[in-house]
C-alpha cells in the first residue's frame, strides 16, 4: 500500500511550477456556451504539471506513481493541455519547479491551470490536534528518524498555501492519488450545475483519491477513473463540457463503487470567498469534437481526423467537400461546422489583434488614397471587457478601408487554394460599435460594411473564384457603444462583385466562407463619402 497525502497548497504550486510556456492548441482563447445560449470568454490557454516520485532514497519505493503520472501527462497533452511532466525530484528540484510555476505562469490571469501529484504524503499532529500535511519530495528522510531533516525537505500545505495564493490564474484544479485532511476545503456533495457566467469566478479546487487516514493502493483505480471522466464520462449534464465539479462527483461515485468502500474521494473548493465561486472547465479539442458530433446527426458519420483515419489532408478535405484547411486550423473548423450555440471570433480580451478563434492575425488595407491606422484600445471596450479595436481611417475621392479578419492557406490546386470556414450553422454575426462623432448636417460618419468573401467554384474573374458580400443596412457608428446584429440573409453581392464577377451565387455560401471584413468607403456605390473618423469595434461573434 502506498500512503500519498499531498495537500491542496501543494498542488496549487505544484501545478504553477511545473508549466512553463503553453498555448491550448492554437487558438488564442478558449470560450464555452452557457446554458442560455451567450458565449462565455474562460482562458487564454491550459497548463498541466504533472509529478510522480516513485524513487524514494528513505520512503518505500512506489512503482507504479512515475508510470501514473506519464499516462495522466500523456492523456492531458491529448486533450490539449501543455504539460509539463515532474519525475522523481529531488527536495531542491521540487521547490525550484513550484517557484518558477508561481512566477512564471501563474501570473497570466486568463489561464487554467491543472496539478496531478502522484508520490507520498505526511501528515503531522500540531499542538492544538490539527492536522498538518506536506508533499514528501524523493530525497527527503523519515520523519520519525530524522524529523529534523524531514522538516528541512518535506514540503508543508502552509506553505504551499501561500505561494498558491500568489498565483494570478483564474481557475485551479488540483489533482492527487492520495488521501487529504479536509481542514483548507470545503467538501461538497452537490448535484452538476450548468455553465453560467458565475463559472468564469476564481476558483481554487481539489480531488483526492480518499479521505483522512485512509490508504491508496499502488495500483490506482482512482487514476484510471479520472482518465475516463476527462475524456467525457464526467459530463453529467451531458452539455459539452466536463467541470471540475462533475470530474470530482464522478470520482466520488465510481472509486467508491469500485473499491467496494475501500476509497471516498473527496472533492471540494478552498476555504477563501474570493477563489471558491467559479468552477474549472474543460474544453479539450478532442472531447469538444467528440461531444458535438455524438449530438449532431448525421455529422457523426463524418470521418475522423487525419491522425485516425490515414487518411492524407487532401483526402479529409475532399470528403469535408470544401476549400482546403491546414492542419493547424481544424480545431476552428470543426467546432464551427459541429458546435452549438455563439462562437467568439474575437473579444480582444488578451489585448491584442490576434484572433482568438481563427488563428488569424487582424490586418489592414487600403485601397486609393486613404489612410488608416489599426491598434488594440484599452481605454474603450463594450460591455465591460478590457479592450477593444481602434480603427482611426481618412477617405478621400474613390477611397476605402478594411480591417480584415482571416488566414490564407497554401494552394491546392483542386481547391484553388483557399481556406475555407464553414458558417452554415450562423444565422448572424453581431459585434459592439461606436465612433468618435455623431452624425449632422456638418458631418457624416461612414457606415460600416460587415462583408464576406465566399469560395465559389462557378465564380469567375481574375482574382480567382470567389465573390464578396454585403450588407443592405445602414450601420453607422455613433458616440455610444451600439451591439449590432446583421443577418445572413442581408448580405447580397457587393458592387465590385456585381462589376467584377461573372456566375456568382446570388447568396454568399456560408459553407465556404473564406474571409470576414470589416469595409469603410467613400465609393457611391458602396453608400459612402470623404472623411476621417474613429471607430472602435468589440466582441465579434456569430450567432
Amino acid at each position: 500500500m502506498k500512503k500519498r497525502i499531498s495537500f491542496l497548497s501543494l498542488l496549487f504550486l505544484l501545478l504553477f511550477l511545473v508549466f512553463p510556456l503553453f498555448s491550448f492548441s492554437t487558438a488564442r482563447g478558449i470560450s464555452v456556451t452557457a446554458k442560455k445560449g451567450q458565449s462565455l470568454y474562460l482562458y487564454m490557454d491550459y497548463h498541466a504539471l504533472v509529478v510522480g516520485i516513485s524513487d524514494y532514497q528513505k520512503w518505500p519505493d512506489l512503482p507504479s506513481a512515475v508510470k501514473d503520472a506519464k499516462e495522466v501527462a500523456s492523456r492531458l497533452e491529448e486533450l490539449g493541455f501543455k504539460v509539463k511532466l515532474a519525475l522523481d525530484p529531488s527536495a531542491q528540484e521540487l521547490r525550484k519547479v513550484l517557484s518558477d510555476v508561481v512566477y512564471q505562469a501563474g501570473r497570466e490571469k486568463n489561464r487554467a491551470l491543472l496539478f496531478y501529484f502522484a508520490g507520498h504524503g505526511e501528515t503531522l499532529e500540531l499542538a492544538d490536534g490539527t492536522e498538518l500535511g506536506y508533499i514528501v519530495p524523493g530525497d527527503c528522510p523519515l520523519k520519525n528518524k530524522d524529523p529534523m531533516g524531514f522538516d528541512s525537505k518535506a514540503i508543508s500545505m502552509k506553505d504551499m498555501e501561500v505561494l498558491a495564493l500568489k498565483v494570478k490564474s483564474k481557475h485551479f484544479l488540483m489533482v492527487f492519488d492520495s488521501c487529504f485532511s479536509g481542514s483548507l476545503f470545503n467538501v461538497v456533495r452537490a448535484a452538476p450545475v450548468d455553465i453560467s457566467e458565475k463559472s468564469a469566478r476564481p476558483v481554487r479546487q481539489f480531488i483526492t483519491a480518499g479521505g483522512a487516514g485512509e490508504q491508496v493502493p499502488d495500483q490506482s483505480v482512482f487514476k484510471v477513473v479520472f482518465l475516463q471522466g476527462i475524456s467525457g464520462d464526467a459530463d453529467l449534464n451531458a452539455d459539452g463540457y466536463v467541470t471540475g465539479s462533475e470530474l470530482g462527483m464522478h470520482l466520488q461515485e465510481k472509486v467508491v463503487n469500485y473499491t467496494r468502500g475501500g476509497q471516498h474521494p473527496q472533492y471540494g473548493k478552498i476555504n477563501n470567498p474570493k477563489l471558491d465561486r467559479g468552477d474549472f472547465i474543460f474544453v479539450p479539442p478532442q472531447l469538444h469534437e467528440k461531444t458535438m458530433a455524438a449530438k449532431t446527426a448525421p455529422e457523426a458519420a463524418k470521418p475522423q481526423t487525419t491522425a485516425q483515419t490515414g487518411k492524407s489532408v487532401n483526402a479529409e478535405i475532399e470528403d469535408d467537400l470544401m476549400a482546403s484547411i491546414p492542419e493547424e486550423a481544424k480545431t476552428a473548423h470543426r467546432v464551427l461546422k459541429r458546435g452549438q450555440g455563439p462562437f467568439v471570433l474575437d473579444d480582444f480580451e488578451d489585448g491584442d489583434l490576434w484572433s482568438q478563434n481563427f488563428h488569424g492575425k487582424w490586418s489592414h488595407h487600403k485601397k486609393g488614397r486613404a489612410r488608416i491606422n489599426v491598434s488594440a484600445d484599452r481605454s474603450e471596450a463594450a460591455n465591460g471587457t478590457s479592450c477593444s479595436m481602434k480603427i482611426e481611417y481618412g477617405l478621400n475621392d474613390k477611397s476605402a478601408v478594411t480591417v480584415r479578419l482571416g488566414v490564407k492557406a497554401p494552394y491546392y490546386k483542386e481547391h484553388h487554394g483557399k481556406m475555407a470556414y464553414d458558417l452554415s450553422r450562423f444565422s448572424s454575426i453581431t459585434f459592439s460599435l461606436k465612433g468618435k462623432k455623431d452624425s449632422s448636417f456638418l458631418s457624416k460618419p461612414n457606415k460600416i460594411l460587415a462583408t464576406l468573401i465566399c469560395y465559389s467554384e462557378t465564380s469567375k474573374s481574375k482574382h480567382g473564384k470567389n465573390a464578396q458580400y454585403y450588407h443592405r443596412t445602414e450601420v453607422v457608428p455613433t458616440k455610444e457603444w451600439k451591439r449590432i446584429e446583421i443577418p445572413f440573409d442581408d448580405f447580397v453581392p457587393s458592387k465590385w462583385t456585381q462589376n467584377n464577377v461573372v456566375d456568382y451565387p446570388s447568396k454568399p455560401d456560408l459553407s465556404k466562407v473564406l474571409q470576414i471584413f470589416f469595409l469603410v468607403s467613400s465609393f457611391g456605390g458602396d453608400g459612402g463619402h470623404q472623411g476621417s473618423n474613429t471607430i472602435w469595434i468589440d466582441e465579434i461573434v456569430l450567432q
